[in-house]
């Protein structure tokens, strides 16, 4: 239902001055749905960049993230909230200046821009407009602003571990509980890479993780 609506909208775009964050209740183990289902696949599908929080901490920081990405680049972004995720508690960080977005300098921009415009000049400008520069503009978001992470990131690391959202958590959990610290980490030259924004994948990071 919601796919015929996200598609033009994302298509059309959003304000220099706007943004818009899509926040998507994905019930993994069916604890409150009717069955078990995922998001990643539909924001994929109608070319809306998808942000993958873990924590408390990441719903702040990457929802203002996620707002500044969508007035750069002109697209809705999706925000994938897992019921596990959601439903907790803790302390976090709200200081005004916490989050300082940085903008990419020197990326392809069409003519008019990337946010949206009237009169449009059809779907097939707007899909171009789509796929050749706004989300190009946000992966040299992501990557500006550093959102994917390396954790363990020891010299000279053999192994990598890549995940997202709540199966880094789940991943951090598994090394704790066999006793890997940073400092074991180093010894066994292990490194973990968390993507924070699974799609589009900022390849520049992934490759020097690699």
């Amino acid at each position: 239902r919601s796919a015929d609506v996200f598609r033009p909208a994302n298509q059309a775009g959003t304000s220099a001055h706007g943004g818009v964050l899509a926040l998507a209740g994905d019930d993994h183990s069916a604890k409150s749905s009717t069955m078990a289902a995922q998001t990643d696949h539909l924001f994929q599908a109608v070319g809306m960049p998808v942000l993958a929080p873990a924590t408390l901490q990441d719903f702040i920081d990457l929802g203002l993230h996620g707002f500044a990405m969508s007035r750069f680049t002109g697209l809705w972004v999706g925000i994938k909230c897992v019921t596990d995720c959601v439903e907790s508690t803790g302390i976090v960080d709200v200081s005004a200046d916490r989050i300082r977005p940085l903008l990419p300098q020197g990326i392809d921009l069409p003519p008019g821009g990337l946010n949206i415009r009237w009169p449009e000049e059809g779907f097939v400008a707007m899909e171009q407009r789509l796929v050749q520069h706004k989300l190009p503009a946000a992966l040299a978001y992501a990557r500006a602003n550093r959102l994917d992470r390396v954790h363990f990131d020891s010299r000279g690391a053999r192994r990598g571990i890549v995940t997202s959202g709540k199966s880094w958590l789940d991943v951090m959990q598994a090394l704790e509980d066999l006793g890997i610290d940073p400092a074991a980490g180093g010894e066994l030259g292990l490194k973990v890479y968390q993507g924070r924004v699974p799609w589009p994948l900022e390849p520049v990071g992934l490759v020097t993780f690699a």
